[in-house]
Order: C-alpha cells, then sequence, then structure tokens
C-alpha cells in the first residue's frame, strides 16, 4: 500500500514540474517574440467632408442649402477616389474627390480625372 501512495506523489511531484517548466517556457517564448505595430487607419471625419462638398458646391452665397451623400469611413491615404452625390433642389450631381496626402488635403471636381 505504501508503494502506490509513493508513485502517486511522485506522479504529482513530476506532473507539476513538468507544467511548471511549460509555464515557463512559454512565457519565454511570449516575452521574446516581437510585437507586429498595428498601424491604426485614419479616416475622414464624415461631417467635415461633407460640409467641405456642400461649402465647394454652393460658392458663396448659397441660395439653399446643399444636401451631401458621401461614403463612410474613407481612408485618409494618398490618391484615395471616391464619389459623393449632391442634391440641391432637385437637381442631383456626382462630385468627384481625391485625397492628396496622408494629412487629408482634398480635391473636388465634377468630372472624374
Amino acid at each position: 500500500m505504501a508503494d502506490k501512495r509513493d508513485f502517486a506523489r511522485l506522479a504529482v511531484a513530476f506532473s507539476s514540474l513538468v507544467v511548471a517548466v511549460c509555464a515557463v517556457v512559454v512565457t519565454i517564448k511570449v516575452m521574446n517574440t516581437d510585437p507586429v505595430p498595428i498601424k491604426q487607419q485614419r479616416v475622414l471625419d464624415q461631417d467635415a467632408l461633407e460640409r467641405q462638398i456642400a461649402n465647394h458646391v454652393s460658392g458663396p452665397k448659397p441660395r439653399e442649402e446643399p444636401r451631401v451623400s458621401c461614403p463612410v469611413s474613407v481612408v485618409v491615404e494618398p490618391k484615395t477616389r471616391f464619389s459623393c452625390r449632391v442634391w440641391v433642389g432637385s437637381n442631383q450631381k456626382t462630385v468627384y474627390v481625391m485625397v492628396h496626402n496622408d494629412q487629408g488635403e482634398l480635391s473636388v471636381s465634377t468630372s472624374p480625372s
């Protein structure tokens, strides 16, 4: 009977040792892994974008406030192109926008270029 208890104690001690060694190995591996830098993409402010398009379309003294609809979550990346719909009264037109730099500088035109 004593042999069975000694064997059980030995098995538990050995198992504990294996678990501890595995924990140390995993910890060392995780600590030595270089983290991959995650670059969060910047997107244009939807309200500011639509205001800028409305100001561009309406001119200095608008008779009627234009309604603008642009894509959501446009990534701020040079040479990104997209189009927006503009309604002035019942007239609808499409304007084309290009992002020039990573600061969000835009150009707006009425023809795709």
